[in-house]
């Protein structure tokens, strides 16, 4: 959702407003490559840039790319490397993304400039001592970030705010179920999985609250997602200001959708396939957008972005561990690579990106190239959102938590609660977009 614009660090903002820019080098971009319309018209392929292994910009390797996030007021975005300090510094880029029409205007994007993270003590961090993976703009021009941490040593996953220029400014502490805890034997029996962790990174529209979620569940909370198994991940909200827990609730991954056929190369030499949320955006104040990425050594990503919410959905909150009875959050299927003609890639980011000449909204995937190993490459996807798919508020108007005809009746003299389509009225409209809403997603 559009965020108040912010001002750029001094730095950034000579930058960018004197028209520099780096440009990739070490292998050649290849072009972007537009796809046929996939889907129908909810959710649209419109193009995917590419940009190979081995591409550096300033001074360290272009790759990594975990998580990013869109400035509708200067068109950029800001976008975090998973490296964890091993290839180079922890950091995030200021990057350009140029459309034209339903295509990017350019073979790879303008990378504006690279900002190091620093450590709680205003240090570049060590080696191996974070795992970055998702990042958010707030409404004052910070930065909200994830990392997972590494549970099987002992290094915990954390939700922090950075200033423009990468320095500390805070942690939000995360509920005492999500620190790793290990029994006499050294196994993990609490807390965050080992690579498995804070994956996924949003805000409320408004800003108000930090949403992120697991990429498979907690230790005692259930299995992590396997050939025939889900996972009970949770999706934790925090208030910004405060850090203070204000719901949790339970989102089902699937299955992993493929089996192994041959082992990953050297040095690891092993079968493996996973599944789990790599990211996840708000569309409203219950709605979401999570992407589902599966992998299987020998097959490749299978990749879905669905559509959640945590109406109706039991809010866990406080529970060190779940009893397996929770009422998970509802989902529909929004759009699924597979049949794209696009190999989609490890997607791990995504932000809504510029609204498009038709009227449609745009989103912005990006794929994690794991610094080309398994012959992986950074890409950037290009869809577009049918425009009255999402509510811009929450279709519970009366915020009862349930979804029922109070809240049809209560649209006419909601105010701004009751203007879902955000034209600036409540009328016959917001009631058609309210109906067509429980027809698409029905959560009542």
């Amino acid at each position: 959702m559009p965020r108040p614009r912010h001002p750029l660090s001094r730095r950034k903002a000579a930058l960018i407003g004197s028209g520099f820019a780096v440009a990739l080098t070490a292998v050649p971009p290849l072009p972007g490559l537009a796809a046929e319309p996939r889907h129908g018209a909810d959710v649209t392929l419109l193009d995917t840039l590419t940009v190979p292994a081995g591409t550096s910009a300033f001074g360290m390797p272009f790759g990594g790319l975990s998580g990013i996030d869109y400035d509708p007021g200067t068109d950029t975005y800001v976008a975090l490397s998973d490296d964890r300090s091993d290839n180079g510094q922890a950091r995030f880029y200021s990057l350009g993304l140029p459309l034209d029409g339903g295509r990017f205007a350019t073979a790879t994007p303008v990378v504006h400039g690279l900002t190091v993270l620093s450590d709680t003590n205003g240090k570049p961090f060590a080696r191996k001592t974070v795992d970055p993976e998702a990042i958010r703009w707030t409404p004052t021009g910070s930065l909200l970030w994830t990392s997972e941490g590494a549970a099987n040593s002992g290094q915990p996953a954390f939700v922090r705010e950075a200033t423009q220029s990468g320095g500390y400014l805070r942690e939000l502490p995360l509920p005492q179920a999500y620190a790793p805890t290990k029994s006499a034997t050294g196994a993990l029996v609490a807390g965050v999985r080992d690579n498995q962790a804070l994956e996924g990174l949003t805000l409320s529209p408004d800003g108000d609250r930090v949403v992120t979620i697991t990429e498979n569940a907690l230790v005692q909370d259930g299995p992590a997602a396997s050939l025939t198994a889900k996972s009970p991940s949770r999706l934790l909200v925090l208030d910004r200001a405060s850090g203070q827990p204000q719901a949790e609730h339970v989102y089902q991954v699937d299955p992993i959708a493929d089996a192994p056929t041959a082992p990953l190369p050297p040095p690891v030499n092993t079968y493996a396939a996973d599944r789990g949320v790599s990211e996840i955006l708000a569309a409203n104040e219950t709605d979401y957008i999570t992407v589902e990425r599966s992998f299987a050594s020998g097959v490749g990503f299978s990749v879905r972005l669905y559509w959640t919410s945590t109406l109706g959905a039991t809010d866990v909150r406080g529970r060190q561990a779940l009893t397996g009875r929770e009422k998970a959050m509802p989902r529909k299927l929004l759009y699924d690579f597979t049949g794209s003609g696009i190999v989609p890639d490890n997607v791990e980011g995504i932000t809504w990106g510029p609204r498009l000449a038709d009227g449609s909204r745009s989103l912005i995937l990006v794929a994690d190239d794991n610094f080309g190993f398994n012959g992986s490459s950074t890409k950037f996807h290009l869809l577009s959102v049918r425009r009255d798919l999402f509510t811009l508020h929450t279709p519970d108007v009366n915020r009862d938590g349930a979804l029922d005809a109070k809240d049809l009746r209560a649209i006419p003299h909601g105010g701004p609660a009751g203007d879902l389509n955000g034209d600036g009225r409540s009328d016959g409209r917001d009631v058609r977009l309210w109906n067509a809403y429980t027809h698409e997603f029905p959560v009542a």
